[in-house]
């Protein structure tokens, strides 16, 4: 008799766990967990690969009101804790994400693969004294798209009511530009006059939770938001379709500690703000801030960035008070 058969039957507390285990590993895979599925990228592809490979039940009397919702279970939000804080560079849909200077809490994480092309999206805020100073939505897809899908992701650049608007050469493999944006913010909900922009920060799957989220923890939202914007678009390595990560930072211009905004609400537009020169510094500000901070996004697009910390002339941008 063999040294494991003795084991099996004298500890029949190591078979039940040994059965819970294998068990538990199981459900995992059918069942995911949603933040885990954010934190990793192999884990969420494989689960979803499997998840399309299960033959759907016959449907029940039960489920006419799922039947109304079809893609609901294939959209999933969670929201990890909060008293986790992220510094420097954050792994996200496996790529690297640089932060921008002070201490990020992860706020909402939302998985989109009704398209059968997973995007992930995450939000995160920075604040001070209850002040948030730094909304940062980032997206990217784990796996490839087809072009039209990425039809908003393009517009975004493309708006007369943006502050700045710049792009690298295209050519033919990718797209890559930058943009800033005023952003209102009236009863907690973001208002711009940048169309495609709007579809991002008015989407009713992650915006609302991330606010109430937000909110009901106590943190305050300033009147007014500049959004630093970067999108690529490349074409995928592994097939057909396009991969692309889109990042927006949402930063404030109040004072630390404060939601007092310098100008007047007319002011916050590409029309108005050379009618005010703390306005227009701010945003000539983030503008240049920006144009430092994209080509480190570009080498997070392509798990290329260094060991080292970023350059704080890079990673402090205009509304990190220290």
């Amino acid at each position: 008799m063999s040294a494991f058969t003795r084991l099996w039957q004298r500890a029949p507390v190591w078979r039940v766990a040994l059965f819970t285990a294998g068990a538990c590993s199981v459900f995992s895979v059918i069942f995911p967990a949603p933040w885990l599925t954010s934190r990793l990228p192999a884990y969420a592809k494989l689960t979803s690969q499997i998840s399309h490979m299960l033959p759907a039940g016959a449907p029940s009397a039960d489920s006419s009101e799922d039947a109304l919702r079809p893609d609901e279970d294939r959209r999933t939000v969670s929201a990890p804790p909060m008293d986790a804080q992220f510094e420097g560079t954050l792994s996200f849909a496996g790529r690297q994400l640089p932060l921008p200077a002070g201490k990020w809490h992860p706020l909402l994480n939302y998985q989109d693969d009704v398209a059968h092309g997973e995007i992930l999206t995450s939000l995160y805020v920075r604040s001070e004294q209850g002040i948030v100073t730094g909304l940062l939505v980032a997206q990217a897809t784990t796996q490839s798209l087809p072009i039209t899908d990425t039809q908003l992701v393009q517009d975004e650049c493309h708006s007369n009511f943006n502050f700045m608007s710049e792009a690298l050469p295209q050519d033919g493999t990718h797209t890559e530009c930058w943009m800033t944006s005023p952003i209102r913010v009236v009863n907690n909900v973001f208002l711009t006059s940048n169309p495609a922009l709007q579809a991002l920060l008015g989407s009713p799957m992650f915006i609302p939770p991330a606010v109430q989220r937000l909110t009901g923890m106590g943190f305050d939202l300033p009147p007014v938001l500049v959004d630093a914007g970067w999108n690529r678009i490349e074409k995928s390595k592994s097939g057909p379709g396009v991969d692309f990560m889109s990042v927006h930072m949402l930063t404030s211009p109040a004072e630390a500690g404060s939601k007092i905004v310098p100008g007047a609400p007319e002011n916050w537009s590409r029309a108005g703000m050379s009618d005010s020169s703390a306005v227009s510094d701010f945003v000539r500000r983030t503008n240049a801030w920006l144009r430092g901070w994209s080509p480190y996004l570009r080498q997070g697009f392509d798990s290329k960035l260094p060991d080292t910390a970023l350059p704080a002339t890079v990673s402090a941008d205009p509304a990190f008070h220290g």
